[in-house]
């Protein structure tokens, strides 16, 4: 038995060869080609140092309560350039994989020719019946057109668009909550100094404690 089993994987390693897609359109403008992806150390990296200096009018103590919400508020700038990132290198590599899943449909191989498909076949413990090879054969054999591509691509856009508008939501509900409270701490601060009263409330100048803005224009893959 176990000699069938090694014959009928040897027979369908036959099959498989490696195949090159071709790469998506824009492909050397893609994020994982141009390496400019914030990483601590890397010098291509577009990340600047957008920290705000603070106002020359302010008390001292403002001054230092501006200097640390400013580090905040670069913290969660970088946080939120890297989350997009990362969804972008997402994007880069599963329209990859559609190319490379459109690319071994144009050639009949259902798996790809990769080190996890031959140790999957050293797994192997029980034959497969005529029935089931007859199945595996007929996918394998699927009809593949420009249209079902199409559709594939569409998937990913569909899947990805709708990741990332939670992400964005995410971002300007972070970017509020933190304006929020670094409003409540400068106006417990300026009564404090005894800049305001503790029963008005603070006039606090939005240059003084501004948002974090989140841009909503940026695309998931090159145009």
């Amino acid at each position: 038995m176990f000699l069938n089993i090694r014959k009928q994987i040897d027979k369908r390693r036959k099959n498989l060869f490696p195949v090159q897609p071709k790469p998506p359109s824009g492909f050397k403008d893609y994020l994982m080609n141009r390496c400019t992806y914030v990483l601590a150390g890397n010098s291509n990296s577009r990340v600047v140092n957008t920290q705000t200096p603070s106002p020359a009018n302010l008390h001292e103590q403002l001054k230092k309560l501006f200097v640390e919400q400013e580090k905040e508020r670069q913290r969660l700038r970088v946080q939120h350039i890297v989350e997009k990132e990362k969804l972008v290198l997402s994007v880069e590599q599963e329209i990859l994989r559609v190319h490379g899943r459109a690319a071994r449909a144009l050639a009949n191989q259902l798996l790809p020719f990769s080190v996890c498909t031959i140790l999957k076949d050293d797994e192997v413990y029980n034959i497969m019946t005529p029935e089931q090879e007859e199945e595996k054969d007929r996918h394998a054999r699927s009809r593949y057109n420009g249209r079902l591509f199409l559709s594939w691509l569409q998937d990913v856009d569909d899947k990805w668009e709708k990741i990332k508008e939670s992400m964005l939501l995410r971002h300007h509900n972070e970017a509020e909550s933190l304006h929020a409270v670094q409003k409540m701490d400068w106006g417990w601060k300026l009564k404090e100094l005894q800049l305001c009263t503790y029963s008005s409330e603070p006039n606090i100048d939005e240059e003084h404690v501004p948002m974090v803005l989140v841009s909503d224009d940026f695309d998931l893959l090159p145009a």
